[in-house]
Formats: structure tokens, C-alpha cells, sequence
């Protein structure tokens, strides 16, 4: 009949309110990152600090041992990919602000010539800006320098790998990871696993650093790879390091991601000979008109679907009492004035309008067989129509009528109604 009953409104309802938490959930999306090898078109995507270059399908993140181009001891460089990156929505401080997570790996190269000590090391950074500090040469591997080192407000976070001990370091071959600072918060000597990170001649490793945001754990793993041009063996199952790391309390919303090294009194080059990188990002927030649309519009929406099947509730219910009020009127027209039954003496005399005493069905209800006790103490017909038969009263009426003026032994004199 075209009503909503309270079930099509719960639906409805219910459909609007997902549809609300759709268009107002955050929906992260990735960003990829995948350079197999690397060329000079790539001075357009990299910031490029000298005297890192690119080089020899590498970048080259300190000088090319072979080059007399530049000074080979005590340099820094750095190479970071221009973009930067939103690591978190909302505010810093609140413990549920969502934060990026990411997965990089890559293939690196650290040549040292030959009698010569390996100094001083490459890593992988989150960084504020492009620009690498002054005099972050040596032990401060781009990363920070004698003033800055420790600072929270450097913002740095990186994955190191070392080719020099230091006063603070386990050895001159190992993996760590720093926040703010060179000493690393984390780090594992590579010795034990048969790693040399920067032997006599040419070794390759792959290494990768996975971020999960959500548990805000960094995990590194490295293995080798028996050739430059060979396929990317599988990750280890067990990272070399885990740390505990809630990012977004430690670099910038707005961070880059690249590569760092430095030389000291000693040198090696230091090459990134492919890199992945897949970060998740947030999508920039709509216009703020679109809440208030939402917010406004959907309860709106929702108030005039319940207008609407209110409205259409009371028309019906008062066609239906219309219709009711004109049979009311019509019976009580009727010759004799038929009696008004209560509804439990008709139940009663049915014994609750029992099947067994069905006598039949017709086109305005179902007819049962009764009796009525006590004063009456009569056998009688009731006839039970439904609110559906409504539609043909005047066919009902007319029939009543032609019952009421009947007189005959086999058919029952009407004796009254329940409404």
C-alpha cells in the first residue's frame, strides 16, 4: 500500500547511517616507489646534496673513489626523494591519530678500495628537509654534527649501516637504529652473521624496513644478494632489529625519505643500487561545508522519511476508520438493529476460533461455527473479514442486506456484529 512499516525504516535508517560513516571514514591509500636501476633523468625526482650524485645507474651517496672531482675524505651527502610525505593525521598528542605506516627495501653497495679502511657509513632516513646539516661528516654520517647530535628538534630517524666503530658503537660492522642522534637506540653487530658490510671487493645487500603504524613497530632485516644483477632473494623471516617507535612523536608530519652517508679520515662509496618504497598516505580532507552537509542533511533526510510514513500511517488509519464508520453506519441501518457482541464472547463461542470449527472461506473472510451459552444458548455463524476486505465493502453491505431480509430454515438470521 506504499507504507513504510517501522521494519523499512530501521533499513533505511540503517542505510543512512552507513552510508554517513562511509563518506566520513579515512581511507588510507599507498603511494609506490619502485627503481630498479637509476639515471640522470633522476636528478628531477631526487634532491641531490654534493657531492652525492648519480652515477653508473647508482646513487652514489658519497664520491665515486675513482673521481677526482671531489675530496674524498671527511664528506657528507645526501639523496632524498623531493616529495614529502604526511606520516600522520591529527594531533601529535593524542594516542589514537593515526600514523603512516611504510615498507622500503633496497640494494646497497659499499666499496672501500683496497688497503684502505672502511669509513664511515650509509643509512636510510626520515628527514624534515632536503638540506643535510653543516659538518655532518665522520661519525655523524649526514645525519646530524657535533651541535645538533641528541637533539629532539632535529627529527630525524634512520637506519644505520656502520663500517666504523665508535667510542659508542659494538664494532665497525653493524646495523642500528637512530633517533635524533648517531647512537643508536637499537643495534646488532653484523659479525655473528658472517655480514661484512664493506669487505675487500664487491658484496651486495638487500635490506629492508618495514614501519607498521598501527603497533608502531620498526623492524629491519638484511640479507645477501650473490649478484648486482641478480634476483631479490626472499626476506628472512626474523628481522635483525625491532623497536618500539611511535613516529609521528619523532619527525615531522611532513617528512622526506632517502639515504645518507659520510666519510671521515677514511673512505668507501657508498651506492643504493635499487629502492622500493610504499608509504601509506592520507587523502586531503574535504572541504569542512561537506561535514556540515553531512552532519545537517542525513538527520534531516532520516526526520523527513519519518514525516513521511507518519503522514502516511494517519491517511491510511483514517481511510480504514472511514471505511469501518460507513459499515458501523450501514449495520446499524439494517432492519431489526443487529446486536453488539463483545469480541471474547465470539472467541469463547469458537472455542478461539479453532480450526475444527471452520465452515468455510469466502471473499470477504473466514466463516466459523459456534455457540453461544447462556442466555442465548443458540448455534451460531461467525464470519471473520479481514482489514483487506475493506476495499469491497459495498459488495459486503450489499451482501448483509440481502442476509438480514433472507428468512429460511437453512441459512441463520444475522443477530448482530462486533466491531
Amino acid at each position: 500500500m506504499g507504507l513504510l512499516t517501522p521494519k523499512t525504516l530501521t533499513i533505511f535508517i540503517i542505510l543512512f547511517s552507513l552510508l554517513h560513516l562511509k563518506l566520513q571514514a579515512q581511507k588510507m591509500e599507498h603511494y609506490n616507489l619502485e627503481y630498479a636501476s637509476f639515471d640522470q633523468t633522476f636528478f628531477d625526482i631526487f634532491e641531490v646534496e654534493s657531492p652525492a650524485t648519480i652515477s653508473n645507474f647508482a646513487l652514489q651517496v658519497t664520491p665515486d673513489s675513482a673521481s677526482s672531482d671531489f675530496n674524498l675524505y671527511n664528506n657528507s651527502g645526501r639523496i632524498l626523494f623531493k616529495r614529502p610525505f604526511k606520516l600522520w593525521d591529527g594531533d601529535v598528542l593524542d594516542n589514537k591519530t593515526r600514523v603512516a605506516s611504510f615498507n622500503s627495501s633496497f640494494l646497497v653497495n659499499i666499496y672501500r678500495p683496497k688497503n684502505e679502511t672502511a669509513a664511515e657509513g650509509l643509512t636510510f632516513l626520515i628527514s624534515p628537509d632536503l638540506e643535510k646539516p653543516d659538518n655532518s661528516q665522520g661519525q655523524y654520517l649526514g645525519l646530524t654534527n657535533a651541535t645538533t647530535d641528541g637533539k629532539s628538534s632535529n627529527k630525524v630517524v634512520a637506519v644505520e649501516l656502520d663500517t666504523s666503530k665508535q667510542s659508542f658503537d659494538p664494532d665497525g660492522n653493524h646495523i642500528g637504529i637512530d633517533v635524533h642522534s648517531v647512537r643508536s637506540v637499537k643495534v646488532e653487530s653484523l659479525t655473528p652473521l658472517g655480514i661484512e658490510l664493506a669487505p675487500m671487493g664487491a658484496r651486495f645487500y638487500n635490506v629492508w624496513v618495514q614501519y607498521d603504524g598501527i603497533k608502531k613497530v620498526l623492524d629491519v632485516y638484511i640479507v645477501e644478494q650473490a649478484q648486482k644483477n641478480g634476483s631479490t632473494p626472499p626476506i628472512p623471516k626474523t628481522p635483525i632489529l625491532t623497536y618500539n617507535l611511535d613516529l609521528k612523536e619523532h619527525v615531522n608530519q611532513e617528512s622526506y625519505f632517502g639515504f645518507s652517508a659520510s666519510t671521515g679520515t677514511n673512505y668507501q662509496l657508498n651506492c643504493v643500487l635499487r629502492w622500493n618504497l610504499t608509504v601509506e598516505y592520507f587523502p586531503e580532507k574535504k572541504s569542512p561545508w561537506l561535514k556540515i552537509v553531512l552532519g545537517v542533511g542525513i538527520p534531516v533526510v532520516v526526520l523527513l522519511i519519518l514525516a513521511a510514513a507518519y503522514l502516511g500511517y494517519c491517511y491510511h488509519k483514517k481511510r480504514i476508520d472511514r471505511s469501518q464508520s460507513n459499515i458501523l453506519g450501514a449495520l446499524k441501518s439494517l432492519p431489526g438493529t443487529p446486536q453488539e457482541f463483545q469480541f471474547k464472547a465470539l472467541k469463547k463461542a469458537t472455542n478461539n476460533f479453532d480450526e475444527k470449527n471452520k465452515l468455510g472461506q469466502g471473499g470477504y473472510g473466514v466463516v466459523y461455527r459456534g455457540f453461544l451459552a447462556g442466555e442465548e444458548n443458540k448455534d451460531i455463524a461467525v464470519k471473520w473479514f479481514s482489514r483487506e476486505s475493506i476495499k469491497g465493502q459495498d459488495d459486503f453491505l450489499a451482501e448483509l442486506t440481502i442476509i438480514n431480509r433472507l428468512r429460511h430454515k437453512h441459512l441463520v438470521k444475522l443477530l448482530g456484529k462486533c466491531s
